[in-house]
């Protein structure tokens, strides 16, 4: 049996996929992984394609949607493929870079043997990179308040391709909220900190993956429906924090939505979200505005 199982959702991104498998087996790690791919639905010229692709690879692993069920249940699929004793992710179109699952698992064993038993992700820095355009570096930073940090989503933020962890950590968790078409990484993180689990990394600040990040095809108006949702469904921690934290990460509700709806050239939902923003956190949308010399998303 192998000692890692790769999980990946894919739909209708062949080339997307092939990037990701190149990037796996680029890895200097000399294991053996286990590669499971869950297709979710794609038409049949695509799947020709895809098992075109995955050829004779006796790792890999294909399942296929025999519908459309979306990105939630497909890593419930996977979830329950899991076969192996550790378990990574990664999303069709983004990439590791070689060091990636060497350097995880060197600091997931030192944290397992400090943490006594505690559950623990290895997750890492990462580039970012818009549109395939120059590529920005993302710390994680995970020495401070790890809850508040996911719940702003600047200095730490839950990406669920960044992280290498013991298979029942995740079974622990559970399953992926399938009412989350979007944000699903989100709500996982919550779930797992919550319940003790701590974030660790690799003793490197060089970035270990590239997410290759685009707004364009994603429903503003979805987004924003997600962002509430996790609001309410975790409003015990929320509540944990101060009222000014919680005005904040209502104002960033509204302006994160905003900048999907702008992107995808929806000016009337922005300019109803950006009016959200403004009455939700008045003086905070005014600074902006003045230092920024306009509406900056």
């Amino acid at each position: 049996m192998s000692l890692l199982d790769i999980l990946i959702p894919h739909y209708e991104d062949v080339e997307g996929l092939s990037l990701s498998l190149a990037s796996i087996e680029s890895q200097t790690w000399r294991g053996n992984p286990r590669i499971v791919i869950c297709d979710d639905g794609s038409s049949h010229q695509t799947l020709d394609m895809l098992e075109t692709i995955i050829g004779n690879h006796q790792n890999i692993v294909l399942i296929k949607n025999e519908n459309n069920i979306g990105r939630a249940r497909t890593r419930n699929v996977l979830l329950d493929a899991i076969e192996s004793s550790y378990t990574a992710w990664l999303d069709a179109g983004d990439e590791w870079y070689p060091q990636k699952i060497k350097m995880q698992f060197d600091s997931l064993y030192r944290a397992i043997y400090r943490q006594n038993g505690s559950p623990v992700w290895s997750t890492c820095n990462y580039d970012w990179q818009w549109n395939f355009g120059r590529k920005r570096k993302r710390q994680q930073e995970i020495n401070d308040d790890q809850m508040k940090n996911l719940l702003v989503g600047q200095k730490l933020r839950s990406y669920l391709w960044t992280i290498l962890a013991e298979s029942h950590t995740f079974k622990d968790v559970g399953y992926f909220d399938e009412k989350l078409p979007r944000l699903q990484d989100l709500d996982y993180f919550i779930r797992f900190v919550s319940n003790g689990g701590l974030l660790i990394k690799p003793r490197t600040e060089l970035p270990l993956c590239v997410y290759h990040k685009s707004d364009i095809g994603r429903d503003a108006k979805e987004i924003h429906g997600c962002y509430n949702y996790i609001y309410r469904k975790h409003s015990h921690v929320y509540g944990t924090f101060s009222s000014k934290f919680r005005k904040n990460r209502k104002y960033d509700i509204e302006i994160h939505s905003a900048r999907f709806a702008q992107n995808n050239n929806d000016p009337a939902t922005t300019c109803r979200m950006l009016v959200k923003a403004a009455c939700v956190n008045p003086s905070r949308f005014i600074y902006s505005v003045v230092k920024n010399k306009g509406v900056k998303l």
